[in-house]
């Protein structure tokens, strides 16, 4: 059981760093909700599942995205670094 749980583990890092990453800022909360309702089957859940998918999957990830694009927008406009705009505006030390 352990070892099926890193194994999964290892197959998201696997997605998250060698694919996900790679996909166009704001293409990439679309294609996860596509991943979601259609491949892991969520519109079997009707349209609780489609709210759910849709906010989890599209909005959230887009919001992300967006925060994404910000941040980047303001380092080059600023000529800063990312980790001094995070840690400026946002207080985060990164």
């Amino acid at each position: 059981e352990a070892e099926l749980s890193q194994q999964q583990d290892k197959r998201k890092r696997w997605f998250k760093e060698k694919l996900y990453t790679h996909i166009p800022l704001f293409f990439r909360p679309f294609l996860y909700f596509i991943y979601r309702y259609i491949f892991k089957l969520g519109f079997l859940d009707g349209i609780p599942g489609l709210i759910w998918h849709f906010l989890q999957g599209f909005w959230y990830r887009f919001l992300v995205d967006a925060k994404i694009y910000d941040i980047e927008r303001r380092a080059k406009k600023e000529n800063k670094s990312i980790p001094e705009v995070i840690r400026e505006n946002y207080g985060i030390e990164v």
